[in-house]
């Protein structure tokens, strides 16, 4: 009989595909937001989308290491999915599902604070607590998404700390930052903030944490608004700071991007050549990389990849699990050899910047994004997962 259960490492097993992750970059990032924002500030990095597709746990550790006070996220699962890996930092929960005794519950068991929108859902949330809980409460101050309108906002979180077993821990604002931004109406959206605060002094009202700033409004602004920020992907990519005034680049969180050839022939291809799905030449080498559209690599490329230090073009539109690549110019191309689609190699490199501008992304963080989970992660800098908790 066939032992289908005898061990296996599976990694040797896997497509040569690899996603560099620099942890050391991420904790250098935090830091640089600590030195912005002043120790008098409590920061919550936001850690969305599986941190920006760098990987929840390993990142949320790094930067809770690096001066970073807490945790904020949209997923409830992720919350508590840090909790039981042992992480005992606050941990804040936008919204991102509807009120409910499962919510309650879970914010009780795992010491989470729960965002609040409206106040049926925070009355759902008071009717079923049994003790104390800490909330948070959204102000919509011009993004038009998520929140009180900011001049209904003090009325709807004096009712809301009158709610049984409710504290209003957080009142915050995610501003609308248009793209050049305007002073102006970034004044107005934070104006709107600042009165809606006043009308909670005025009705005797503390809130502990007053947080409007973004990763953009901080680029923007220089200093933190209020007493909390809530930074992402700042997190991960250089980003300006007032003025032009730059981080250091040196290091990245995206650290590389690689696979390997797995196939090298030439093409002497002469019959239709206007249907080929790439342009043919008679005697073009082709190599073929097991890294494709469903693993994100339409997205994550400059149009080249690197191959023992140089560029060789990518060829025709990446299949699911494949690309193509013009190794006519590579005649010194082997089997196996590793092919570098964003990074560094052999002096050469190939910067997530350059694909960001290729493809007209918005932010490096958007290729983490972009990297599918069928890609493993490497982390750079020792992080080892801890045993989740019973």
């Amino acid at each position: 009989m066939t032992n289908w259960a005898s061990p296996i490492a599976f990694e040797e097993h896997a497509r040569p595909n690899c996603f560099e992750i620099d942890l050391g970059a991420i904790a250098g990032f935090a830091r640089n937001i600590r030195a912005l924002v002043g120790k008098g500030t409590t920061i919550f990095a936001a850690l969305k989308c599986n941190a920006y597709g760098f990987g929840l746990e390993p990142v949320a550790r790094t930067v809770l290491a690096s001066g970073i006070d807490a945790i904020s996220l949209v997923d409830r699962a992720n919350a508590i999915q840090l909790r039981r890996s042992g992480i005992t930092a606050p941990i804040l929960v936008y919204p991102g599902a509807v009120a409910s005794p499962e919510a309650v519950a879970a914010a009780k068991e795992y010491d989470l604070i729960l965002s609040i929108v409206d106040l049926d859902s925070a009355a759902i949330l008071s009717r079923h607590a049994t003790r104390r809980l800490r909330v948070a409460v959204k102000v919509d101050t011009g993004q038009e998404r998520l929140g009180f309108p900011a001049e209904e906002a003090a009325e709807a979180i004096a009712a809301i700390a009158a709610m049984p077993n409710l504290e209003v821990h957080i009142v915050n604002s995610h501003p609308n930052v248009p793209s050049p931004p305007s002073s102006t109406y970034l004044d107005w959206q934070l104006g709107r903030f600042e009165a809606m605060l006043r009308a909670l002094d005025a009705r005797s009202i503390c809130v502990p944490i007053r947080m409007v700033a973004s990763s953009k409004i901080l680029a923007i602004m220089g200093r933190p608004s209020f007493n909390a920020v809530d930074p992402g992907q700042m997190l991960f990519g250089p980003f300006r700071q007032s003025g032009d005034v730059p981080w250091p680049t040196e290091r990245q969180a995206f650290a590389k991007l690689s696979s390997r050839l797995i196939h090298i022939r030439t093409l002497e291809r002469r019959e239709f050549p206007d249907e080929a799905p790439f342009h043919v030449r008679p005697g073009m080498r082709m190599g073929v990389i097991p890294l494709g559209a469903a693993d994100g690599a339409a997205q994550l490329h400059a149009g080249a990849a690197l191959i023992r230090g140089r560029r060789a073009p990518i060829i025709g539109w990446p299949s699911l699990e494949h690309v193509r690549l013009d190794l006519s110019q590579h005649p010194d191309a082997a089997l196996g050899d590793e092919v570098v689609l964003i990074g560094a190699q052999q002096g050469a490199q190939i910067s997530p910047e350059e694909v960001v501008a290729f493809h007209n992304h918005a932010r490096i963080a958007d290729l983490a994004m972009q990297v599918r989970p069928s890609v493993p992660r490497r982390y750079l800098g020792g992080w080892e997962p801890v045993a989740a908790v019973p």
